[in-house]
Formats: structure tokens, sequence, C-alpha cells
């Protein structure tokens, strides 16, 4: 079972100001500044994943930047994302393999030259062949399904039923340390099968697009209501349905759904530890008439009509094409969702409850204030002070005025000279394709330009952004900045919020739209929201600075705006 969390200190929901600053303090904390070094290249905030800055327990285990190359290079990319903090604030840079980050992109017609005198091009280049010739991106679809899942399931499990309290130092070091194992294989697997996966939904738009001259909104129809797990938790809790809050089976349903983590951030509660959510969101489900299975037909009708569509005006080859694309987005689609919660919020959720128990046993040894100061160790750094008696204070306190700091001091939207994208038409067909498509891709999921946009004054009576899930929907707002608020949301409410994780789908059958800051038509909110057949905007850019708590506005999904009313 999810292992009872046993807080010493102060709680950590005790303050509103926490959605924001993550962890505070009963005195105030004196800013440490830090250094603030800008990597050459063009570097974009990325809000989609990343809002606030990490404390030093999550940076410390987090293996993002270098298992998203590592995916990379096997799949055979010529551009690799590169993430890092600057002044604690997480920066994304989409960079060619080789070549100075900082230069603008050659002509096209000398890309493959150059690519051919730079050893690891070379290398990038003999991997994309062999990765086509293979069909690499489909094999690690099936091996998801088939193999890598069951995995994660069966490993999630066995540490997730670990009694932590009653375990001798020694066992918590070594269970902290499979549980990080867990967390580094899970996000390695996580950028493989994603990168599986945006490769085949670009085939897709790249055929609708040049075939039928479809837009995004369109291709979306074609996988409606194709990614089951993204949904899964709701339905489950709709099956509950005439139960008391005190059944078993709403317990089962905390033990098998409880054990996710709603951010990136371990400092952040899983959905175990906030206490009579599910029943609440169940009611909501019920007031709002939640029927999954209707649900699911219509998505399922939404998909065959657009299908038919397609094929109503092909012929040939072009047939034979969007077939083909149709058939590989269909069953890659349903990963980008569903390995989530096994690549990374279930690993996470484990590494916060391991963290949680050095911290209550540092706590009660005096070697921190409260339990919660253990997120500002790195991880190391917390499981040496179990094996010793050093007094870890003084490190906290530093670490603390320099997240005071930090977040007194968010960086620009951007750092260096955005040279713009590659022309990749003189490119082996290969290359030409992969390389396009991570470039989709990385527009598609976090469309940093319009994600990281500033509100100008007076305020806008209309937001734009992009149509994340179409319908239109008016409504009171509700803020969510973080899980700490989730009890703010009623039926019905137009959910404003950041960005979202799939583990915030169960908020989704409570609400009556869906409009965030940060991400694309792929981002886990859009995906989400089509999965609930709710309207969405996101890319906002401020929505969460500009609306109001009980503030009347229009979602109009399809045109991505949102109306403000006076």
């Amino acid at each position: 079972m999810v292992p009872r969390i046993a807080y010493v200190g102060r709680n950590s929901h005790d303050s509103a100001m926490e959605n924001k600053r993550g962890l505070v303090d009963d005195v105030p904390v004196e800013q440490v500044p830090i250094e603030v070094r800008v990597p050459p290249g063009f570097w974009q905030r990325e809000e989609a994943h990343m809002p606030m800055p990490l404390t030093p327990m999550t940076e410390s285990v987090m293996t993002v930047d270098r298992a998203f190359k590592q995916a990379c290079a096997e799949h055979g990319l010529l551009v690799e994302p590169h993430l890092t903090s600057i002044g604690g604030w997480h920066y994304l840079s989409m960079q060619p393999v080789a070549g100075k980050p900082d230069a603008p992109p050659p002509p096209g017609w000398l890309m493959p030259l150059l690519l051919r005198l730079s050893p690891t091009s070379r290398e990038r280049m003999r991997r994309s062949k062999e990765a086509t010739r293979t069909h690499f991106a489909d094999d690690l679809v099936d091996r998801w399904t088939t193999k890598w899942q069951p995995e994660f399931e069966r490993r999630i499990a066995e540490l997730r039923d670990a009694p932590l309290t009653t375990m001798n130092v020694n066992q918590l070091v070594a269970h902290f340390a499979a549980t990080r194992k867990l967390a580094d294989d899970g996000t390695l697997t996580h950028f493989r099968v994603n990168i599986a996966n945006w490769l085949a939904l670009a085939d897709l738009a790249t055929a609708c697009r040049d075939l039928l001259g479809w837009q995004q909104t369109d291709i979306d129809n074609l996988l409606a209501g194709l990614s089951p797990r993204t949904s899964e938790p709701a339905r489950k809790l709709a099956a509950l349905a005439g139960k008391s809050e005190n059944a078993p089976e709403f317990k089962e349903y905390a033990r098998l759904y409880g054990c996710r983590s709603l951010t990136i951030e371990l400092s952040n509660p899983t959905i175990a530890e906030l206490p009579g959510l599910a029943w609440r969101l169940l009611q909501d489900q019920i007031a709002r008439g939640f029927n999954p299975t209707t649900s699911a037909d219509e998505l399922s009708r939404k998909r065959t009509e657009a299908a038919a569509e397609a094929r109503s005006s092909l012929r040939g080859r072009e047939l034979a094409w969007f077939e083909h694309a149709l058939a590989r987005a269909t069953k890659a689609y349903p990963v980008r969702e569903d390995n989530v919660f096994f690549t990374i919020d279930g690993p996470n959720a484990l590494l916060r409850y391991a963290a949680l128990e050095a911290g209550r046993r540092l706590a009660h040894n005096g070697q921190i204030d409260t339990q919660t100061d253990v997120f500002f160790l790195k991880a190391d750094e917390a499981l040496a002070a179990l094996q010793s008696s050093s007094g870890m204070q003084t490190l906290v306190v530093l670490r603390k005025g320099e997240r005071e700091w930090t977040i007194a001091n968010p960086g620009p939207p951007s750092y260096g000279q955005d040279h713009g994208q590659p022309d990749t038409r003189w490119l082996r067909s290969d290359l030409r394709k992969s390389t396009d498509a991570i470039l989709w891709a990385a527009e598609r999921v976090l469309a940093l330009k319009l994600s990281n946009r500033t509100a100008a004054e007076p305020k806008p009576a209309t937001l734009t952004g992009i149509s994340g899930s179409a319908g239109r929907y008016r409504g009171t707002v509700q803020v969510i900045n973080s899980e700490d608020e989730f009890d703010k949301l009623k039926a019905g409410d137009v959910l404003v919020c950041p960005t979202t994780r799939p583990s915030w789908s169960i908020l989704f059958p409570s609400a009556g739209a869906i409009v965030t800051d940060a991400g694309g038509p792929l981002s886990h909110p859009a995906i989400i929201a089509r999965e609930y057949r709710i309207p969405a905007v996101v890319a906002t850019g401020f929505a969460t600075t500009t609306l109001r708590d009980g503030q009347v506005v229009t979602v109009d999904g399809a045109r991505g705006v949102v109306e403000v009313e006076a």
C-alpha cells in the first residue's frame, strides 16, 4: 500500500504562498544571490513542465537532459534538446549535434557536406539509416506495450508496498537507490517512446497536410479517445458511485491511483496525500453527469467520421500513404500519455516517499529542523547525513536563501538570438523526415514563444492562445497554481492553471473548460481535454496572472480564444 507519511514540523499546506514559493519557513530567509551563467545558444524558458525552480533534491535526481540526448542518439536525430538551469530557472535549447550552438544554420545545400565532416554527425547519419531500415521507432512502441509497461508496473508495485518506517538505515538507503534507479530507467524509456510517438504523429500530420490540406485540429479528430490511460483514473472513480467515503474500495483506489506525483517537483504531495480529494471529485462527476461510456462512444464516432472523410478524398498511393501513417499514429498515440504514470509520475512519487522518510529521521535526530527541509538537500547529501550525525541546518538555510533569491529574480523568457530552423531540403530522406519531425514536435508540445509571453497593461479583455480542444463554454474562473489548491475547483468551473500533467486528469471531469499558460496542441492539458471532450485553450502565456477567481469567461477552444466578461 502507499506509505503513510508522518509529517513533523509545520504542515506542507500551511500557507497559500507555498503555491509559488514551494517550501517556506516560519521566519523570513535572507536572499542569497546565485550565479547566472548563460551558455551559448538560443534558450527559451521551459514553462510547460517546470513553471517554478526545482528544489536541490529534485534537481539532484533529475536525468532529463542526459536521457533525452541518449534517446535522440538512439533514433539517429541530427538535432537534440539541451535543458539547463540559468539563474535557477529551466531553459530549453534545440541544437544541432555538430556545430556551434550560437551560430546561424548553414545554407541548406551546404548541410550534407558539413555533416560528413563531423564524426558525431556521421554516426548519427548511420544510426538514422539503420533505425529507418529496422523500423526502430515502431519496434519501441511494441516493446512498450508488451515488455516495458508490465515491467514498470511490477517494479512500482514492489517498491510502493515497502515498509519504509521499519527499515534500518542501510535498508532505507538501498530502497532510495532502487527508486532512483527506477526513475532513471523510467526517464530514458519515457523519451525513447516519446520520440517514437512524435515521429509517427509527424508522419500523419505531414500526410494530412500534403494530401488533404488539414490543420492540427482536423488531425486530432483521427486520434480522439485513443489515450485510455489518461482517463482511467476518472473512469475507475466513476465506478465507485454509490460507495461510502470509507469503503474499502476507496482505500484500494488510493493505493493504485494515489501513488502518482502531480508535478516533477518532489516536494509537492502526491494524489494519495490529498485527503478526501477522490471522494469530492466523485461528487463533481455525479453533479456534471459524467458518463465514461457515452464519452468513449462519442470519441469513437468522431474518429470514424474523420477517417471516412479522409478516405473519400484519396486514391491509390495517396490513400496507401494515409492508411500507413494513420495505422502507425493510432498505435503510437496512446504511448505519449500512457507511459507517464509508469515512467515518471509513479517513480517520482516513490522517490518523494523515500525522501520524506529520510527527512523524518533527520528531523527526529535534530540534523534538520523540519521533515520537508530534506528537499533542500541533494539526494546524496541526505543519504550521507542519515549515516552520520552531521547537522545540515546551515546548508538548508543557504539553499533556502538561494531559492528566495531565484524566485525574486525570474529570468527573461529567452536568452540569446533565435536564428530560426535549419533548411532540411537537401538532406537525405530519412534525415529530413526525422529532423523536421523533432522540430515539429517541440513546437506542438511546448509552443515556447507563445507560452512565454507576458501580459501588457491594462489587462486584455480577450486572451489568445492555441486551440487545445474544440468546443465553447461559459463559466466561472478558478485559478489553480498547484495541487494545494485543488479543493478550490468546483463542478463546472473553468480550470485556469500554468500547465497540467497526466496525473491532473482526475480533475478534468469536474471542469467545464481548461485554460493554461503553457503548452501546445500535443501538450498534456490539450490531449487530456480532448479525451474528456471539454474545451481547452493552451499557450495563453499569462492566463494565471491575468484572470481572477470568480470572473466569468467564455472559452472558445476551436478558435483558441478566452473572452473575459466585464
